[in-house]
């Protein structure tokens, strides 16, 4: 059970970065009132960006290094950038300690996938998918909450949030085992060990989990911009609210194993329905039960899609190559998250109009493409691969 924990622990920073520095993000630009807004914006995306090529990185780590020490060393880097981050007086002092938090969670995360693919298969793999989803969206959102109401005091205080990985580190220290170097999904007892293993997929779920974040990242970008504008809060609210989005994907992340049972094939196009209605109340709706609601319909969808794609690629990838598939998948997530943006403003340059509301329209028009290109589309559709074999009576 411990080492349960101490695996768990370590998805429970993957997507704190931004969530933490979401909340104040309108506060950081009236600080640095001189400075460009899109450079400012580099304060969430950065770490996204340095997170790719460390991600590819960590396969040759830990072919020279215990993984159980890579993870330490990457949980000091993630303390060290997290914190120091918030306490400068410089915006390119403050972003060079973001590429350094990026840089750390570039590392971690490949490995807290790859440490439940170690350990788990089949069902209970799906579950702990299911939970590391939940334990990712209860750090953002619990550290969204946090850093909402800590900057009421000061923005700088939000920073303080990333300390928690100190307690991440103990964990990881006293219960994480270091042989990890076998797999339980190889074992004959697995039903996993029957799926035929293939890299040929991992490229078709990475262009599809770069259309994921590109997607859902305007909500953690413009959502502190967007209630200024509106006039429907301060930044306690914008924490309230992205808190809320991360505890309904933790919620539904804690249900995944069950819902993906229920739903089997359509789980991406449910999860995509689910997008257009939460992104449609954004672009057209200005009071904050239509944004709170939006909010929810945001966060089930992401709480199905990440897991699954995770479990997915797991299940299809031989064991030694299972690093290096995550690492594309980091890839085309940040990729997406980096991008998200971008998008919105590069259209806004093209057709020469500026409305907060852009990110959300396009977001919108994502989800309504991706939902009739999921429907006409079989090889797109997903079916959990331990359904399709049963063990044999004893």
């Amino acid at each position: 059970m411990q080492f349960k924990i101490a695996i768990l622990s370590i998805s429970f920073l993957i997507i704190m970065s931004a969530n933490v520095v979401s909340p104040v993000l309108a506060d950081i630009h009236y600080h640095f009132s001189a400075v460009h807004p899109q450079l400012v914006k580099m304060i969430i995306t950065l770490p996204a960006l340095m997170i790719i090529p460390f991600s590819f990185l960590t396969a040759p780590l830990i072919k020279k290094f215990e993984k159980k020490n890579v993870v330490i060393a990457g949980l000091i880097g993630f303390t060290v950038g997290g914190v120091a981050g918030g306490f400068v007086n410089s915006i390119f002092l403050m972003l060079a300690f973001r590429a350094l938090l990026g840089a750390s969670i570039g590392i971690l995360s490949p490995l807290s996938v790859s440490l439940i693919s170690d350990f788990f298969c089949d069902a209970e793999k799906t579950v702990m998918m299911g939970y590391a989803s939940a334990a990712n969206n209860l750090g953002a959102g619990s550290s969204a909450i946090v850093s909402g109401f800590l900057a009421i005091y000061s923005w700088r205080y939000a920073f303080l949030v990333y300390t928690c990985s100190i307690f991440v580190l103990l964990l990881v220290f006293f219960f994480l085992p270091k042989d990890t170097g076998w797999h339980k999904s190889e074992e004959p007892g697995c039903l996993e060990a029957q799926v035929p293993k293939t890299g040929r997929n991992t490229f078709k779920w990475a262009a599809f989990t770069f259309l994921i974040l590109i997607t859902f990242f305007s909500i953690p970008t413009h959502l502190d911009f967007f209630l200024f504008s509106e006039n429907l809060g301060t930044s306690a609210t914008t924490g309230l609210l992205i808190g809320l989005l991360t505890v309904t994907s933790f919620s539904t992340g804690i249900l995944f194993q069950r819902l993906v049972a229920f739903i089997r094939d359509k789980v991406a196009v449910v999860s995509f329905i689910f997008f257009l209605f939460g992104f449609t109340l954004l672009s057209f709706f200005s009071n904050i039960h239509a944004v709170s609601l939006a909010v929810i319909s945001a966060g089930i969808a992401m709480g199905l899609l990440i897991p699954l794609i995770m479990d997915s690629v797991t299940k299809e990838v031989q064991s030694e190559h299972i690093v290096f598939a995550l690492a594309v998948i980091n890839l085309s997530l940040y990729l997406g998250q980096f991008f998200s943006p971008l998008l919105p403003a590069l259209l806004e340059a093209l057709f020469k109009f500026n409305s907060i509301r852009t990110p959300f329209f396009v977001s919108a028009f994502l989800s309504l493409f991706s939902i009739l290109g999921l429907h006409f589309s079989k090889k797109m559709m997903f079916t959990p691969s331990y359904y399709l074999y049963e063990k044999k009576p004893d």
